[in-house]
């Protein structure tokens, strides 16, 4: 179809100089004893409960929000654009007023969001396009949220999230009634939806390569007209993330029967109107890998719980593996390691830092990550691209990434790409410790997606880090 006529609102960027490239200097990098590690909020979580603030009838506040990633900012300036006022807390609990957008960059002091809910029925259509960012979780949730509407919206994307295919979810809204179009001439992105959505009872819903769609449905729900059951096709993967939201929902008033498949409408209702955000686990792997490639002592100032884990848990049963412990909120090295077989069915982010941990250890193999081709780039063997770079080998086959072990590192010969995908520049940035020299990293802000103190933690332990300021064509 053509033009919407509808402008993007999104983050502000240079329109004259960009920083494609991380210089990373090791020349005069000092031996390092100890490096504080401090995870930023899980944006798993943080998505979800602002999914479901949102429709509540309650002004609610988010804590643990001081580091948020773009991500988590892309859900809330969309949420703004449908109507829902979001501010800023100092530890006080005191509002803070920016004079600029704060879902771009929320003022110096920011530690908590007051969101105000507008109720199910409440959410209003937005005059601009929809755009989530990077943020694949956000996107979906995003586009099943407003199958509510009447009035057409667009959503769209980085260039990481246009090249991501969204059919399974755009099938589930049509299956509800609402007409999903690409914009001519687009990629996968943008997407125009026009509802509102008029459930016939039931649909089907592929669950072999995502569990997203069905996080975005489940959170949807709550403004159905009638009950809808879903219908499962496929092996599931990334559970742990779907039964967090159907947990998070039967949390905030949904009917148990949510956890299987029957979805009813309800208004979400947070006791004590207070959520507290656990630490991401996802982002420990790079605490891990940190350790072991600067052989130091990494210390994390708050460990995530085994049940804020979402399938990352596996972290914590391998550590051994791979010559390291978690002790007392520290990570160390410790002699032996062995040869490990991880399955990452249910936590597929891991795929790229783990893979370089069983190189620098014992070796091993992942399974079950088929579906991490299917994230930011194809990490299975995008995976294996990035360690060569580094020296290190590995390769991919019949769903198995295979990694030898005893390897050592080796100084990229020229820059390192990345891919477009931030864990594939954070892993870069971390195995870049223990380089020989000047390393170049494609990427120069990917990090900020889920982590914005990825270079300042190195940066507080004397390693010289900068952007290479670059003006565009």
């Amino acid at each position: 179809m053509g033009n919407t006529g509808m402008d993007r609102h999104s983050a502000p960027v240079e329109e004259e100089l960009s920083s494609p490239f991380l210089l990373v200097n090791t020349r005069q990098k000092r031996s390092i004893e100890r490096i504080q590690w401090r995870l930023p909020p899980s944006k798993s979580h943080a998505i979800r409960w602002l999914a479901l603030a949102a429709q509540s009838e309650q002004k609610v506040v988010i804590h643990n929000l001081a580091h948020a990633g773009q991500d988590i900012l892309s859900m809330r300036r969309c949420l703004g654009q449908l109507g829902v006022r979001i501010t800023d807390l100092n530890h006080r609990g005191e509002v803070l007023v920016s004079g600029n957008d704060s879902s771009v960059k929320p003022p110096q002091g920011t530690v908590s969001w007051c969101v105000e809910g507008v109720g199910v029925a409440g959410l209003k259509p937005p005059n601009s396009v929809l755009d989530a960012g990077n943020s694949g979780t956000a996107l979906r949730i995003l586009m099943a949220l407003c199958a509510r509407l009447k009035d057409p919206v667009t959503v769209d994307g980085d260039a990481s999230l246009r090249s991501r295919n969204h059919d399974v979810m755009a099938g589930a809204l049509e299956q509800l009634g609402v007409k999903v179009s690409r914009i001519e001439g687009g990629e996968n992105l943008p997407l125009h939806l026009v509802g509102p959505w008029n459930p016939t009872g039931s649909l089907t819903l592929d669950i072999s390569t995502s569990s997203q769609p069905t996080t975005a449905l489940c959170l949807a729900a709550a403004s159905l007209p009638s009950p809808v059951r879903l219908e499962n096709q496929g092996i599931g993967v990334s559970l742990r993330h779907s039964e967090l939201t159907k947990l998070l929902c039967e949390q905030t008033g949904a009917s148990p029967s949510i956890h299987q498949g029957e979805l009813h409408p309800w208004t979400p209702k947070i006791d004590g109107s207070s959520i507290v955000l656990p630490p991401d686990a996802s982002m420990l792997s790079f605490a891990f890998l940190a350790a072991k490639v600067s052989q130091s002592l990494v210390e994390i100032e708050h460990v995530p719980e085994l049940r804020d884990a979402l399938g990352h848990e596996v972290l914590f049963e391998f550590a051994p593996f791979f010559g390291l412990q978690l002790k007392d909120s520290t990570i160390s090295n410790v002699s032996g390691g062995q040869h490990a077989i991880i399955d990452l069915r249910h936590g597929n982010d891991l795929i790229t830092p783990v893979a370089a941990l069983l190189a620098l250890a014992k070796g091993g193999e992942i399974i079950g990550a088929q579906h991490a081709a299917y994230k930011e780039t194809d990490r299975t063997r995008g995976t294996v691209a990035l360690l060569k770079q580094f020296g290190l080998d590995a390769s991919y086959a019949d769903g198995r990434l295979t990694v030898p072990g005893g390897q050592q590192l080796r100084s990229p010969e020229g820059p390192v790409e990345t891919y477009g995908d931030h864990r594939m520049q954070m892993t870069a940035l971390v195995l870049a410790m223990g380089c020989e020299g000047d390393v170049f990293i494609e990427g120069a802000d990917l990090h900020e997606v889920a982590d914005p103190e990825a270079i300042q933690r190195w940066q507080a332990v004397g390693v010289a880090i900068e952007p290479l300021l670059k003006r565009t064509e």
